[in-house]
C-alpha cells in the first residue's frame, strides 16, 4: 500500500520487519543434539559411570591385595588422590601397612587414570554391598 506521498505505509514496512526477524531466528535455531553427547549426559545423571569405575577400583585393588586379604578388606572413594580402604580388624590393617608402597605401586600401574597418590587404611564393615 502507498501513501499519496509515495512511501509505503507503516503495515507493510512492519510486515518486512517481521519478515526479516523470522529468517533470523530461523537461521539460528538449534542443531540437533548428538546421540553421543545425550548419551554421556544420560549416564552422568544415572551414575553409571561410577559404577562402572568402582568395579574397575574393586577389581584393581582384589588383585593388588591377593588372595589373603580379599575377604577382609575392600576398596572405598578416592578424595583428591587418597584411596581409602575398608579393613575388618587392626590386625590386617598393621599387615596392609607393612606392603603399602607395594600395594600402592600396583595400583598405579592398574588405574593410572584414578591417579592415586595415597592410601588410607579404615576399620569398618568389609560386607560387600
Amino acid at each position: 500500500m502507498v501513501n499519496p506521498d509515495g512511501e509505503n505505509s507503516w503495515a507493510e514496512k512492519d510486515f518486512e520487519n517481521v519478515q526479516y526477524d523470522v529468517k533470523g531466528r530461523q537461521y539460528f535455531r538449534r542443531r540437533p543434539r548428538r546421540v553421543a553427547d545425550v548419551l554421556s549426559q544420560l549416564m552422568a545423571r544415572k551414575g553409571y559411570s561410577q559404577t562402572k569405575s568402582k568395579d574397575n577400583l574393586d577389581e584393581a585393588w582384589q588383585i593388588a591385595v591377593g588372595p589373603r586379604f580379599t575377604k577382609t578388606t575392600r576398596a572405598g572413594t578416592i578424595r583428591r588422590g587418597v584411596l581409602e580402604i575398608i579393613v575388618a580388624n587392626s590386625a590386617s590393617i598393621q599387615q596392609l601397612g607393612f606392603q603399602k608402597r607395594q600395594l600402592l605401586s600396583a595400583l598405579q600401574q592398574q588405574l593410572p587414570e584414578a591417579k592415586i597418590k595415597d592410601l588410607r587404611f579404615s576399620i569398618g564393615n568389609v560386607a560387600q554391598i
